[in-house]
């Protein structure tokens, strides 16, 4: 159901509609698309039951704690190199190749954290794989693109009002209808006229991030794919943004120590696995999900090769903090190991050659 009209059903007043609105537009649902009240309402349910956690000390922590984990139980991590190509023989995934030539070789599995296509056309060879299923991964939705800034705020933010004062997460920008426009304008490839606003005050919901009485902002917002936007046109759309900030929050540019600005080409540039700025690694529109994402008949982790396993935002469930991809592809890896993973194979096989021959 859009979220849109579940907002209609279920409530009269402006303010549900719109936070459920935004919460699915945190992925790229519209209010009128299939699918969006699920987003809208599990978010709103998260929220109200475990709230928006916040890892202490910036979201590397999360990463930290993984490592930390890993590296208790035996496992190591090289950083800094870059893999070429994953290695098959007897059409089993053996190991890697690294950019420098050095081969790693794989006890169990290889995990592959990276974009469906960089992996099916860039570190395999696809003329080993199906021709349709190559297909299929050239073919890959991607999400909407993706502007972020970074603001640096000699003291906390001056709302205007009292609500968002404590609030780690806000929206900002448009209502019900402006939700509408913003949707509308995405879909015409063209840069919202009034955008949504996605914007965390994260000293407010972790006083480590920042020194005591200033405040650690960022904000980001969806603009079409495949646009052009060099240094000087980011900075203009930050300008504008900031503007709509302002607004809010009178005030607000006097309290900036430092602002950073990334467009499309910059978040990729940090991060490969941002195609094209694209946060989410493809579509959360229902024709990109469950057993259609990142194509069809790849519910699961498991790949065309065996013990090569997707454990991207590729592979279901999709974009978001939750790790679920790569829990996904581990319980994986671990199950092909098992008494029933050899019928599991087999029926992946048998799918792989229904779907794409």
């Amino acid at each position: 159901m859009p979220v849109r009209r579940f907002g209609e059903e279920r409530f009269a007043g402006e303010g549900a509609r719109v936070l459920l609105t935004g919460n699915a537009m945190h992925a790229d649902l519209g209010p009128n698309q299939a699918g969006g009240a699920v987003f809208g309402w599990l978010l709103a349910m998260l929220g109200q039951d475990v709230g928006f956690p916040a890892p202490e000390g910036g979201a590397g922590a999360i990463t930290d704690a993984l490592v930390a984990r890993l590296r208790a139980r035996g496992g190591t991590l090289e950083c800094g190199r870059r893999v070429a190509r994953v290695l098959v023989a007897g059409g089993k995934a053996v190991g890697v190749r690294t950019a420098d030539g050095d081969v790693v070789r794989a006890g169990r599995a290889v995990l592959a954290d990276v974009p469906a296509p960089a992996l099916y056309l860039d570190l395999l060879d696809p003329a080993a794989l199906p021709a349709r299923f190559v297909a299929d991964v050239r073919r890959v939705d991607w999400d909407d693109a993706t502007i972020k800034l970074d603001w640096a705020l000699s003291g906390p933010i001056p709302w205007s009002a009292a609500e968002p004062q404590l609030a780690g997460t806000v929206h900002l920008g448009v209502d019900s209808d402006g939700f509408v426009g913003v949707d509308a304008d995405l879909g015409r490839t063209r840069v919202p006229a009034e955008p949504f606003l996605l914007m965390g005050q994260m000293t407010t919901a972790d006083p480590t991030r920042s020194p005591a009485g200033t405040e650690s902002v960022w904000l980001y917002s969806h603009v079409p794919r495949g646009g052009h936007w060099p240094v000087e046109r980011v900075r203009e759309w930050a300008d504008r943004v900031e503007a709509v900030v302002e607004r809010h929050t009178p005030g607000f540019r006097d309290l900036v120590v430092g602002r950073v600005a990334s467009g499309p080409r910059e978040l990729e540039g940090g991060n490969p696995g941002l195609v094209g700025g694209a946060v989410n690694s493809g579509t959360a529109g229902v024709h990109q999900q469950l057993v259609f994402r990142p194509t069809p008949g790849l519910a699961r982790a498991d790949t065309p090769v065996e013990r090569l396993f997707l454990a991207s935002a590729s592979a279901h469930p999709g974009g978001g903090v939750h790790g679920a991809p790569g829990a996904n592809a581990a319980r994986a890896a671990l199950a092909s190991r098992s008494w029933y993973g050899p019928a599991c194979r087999a029926g992946m096989r048998a799918v792989s050659r229904t779907l794409h021959g």
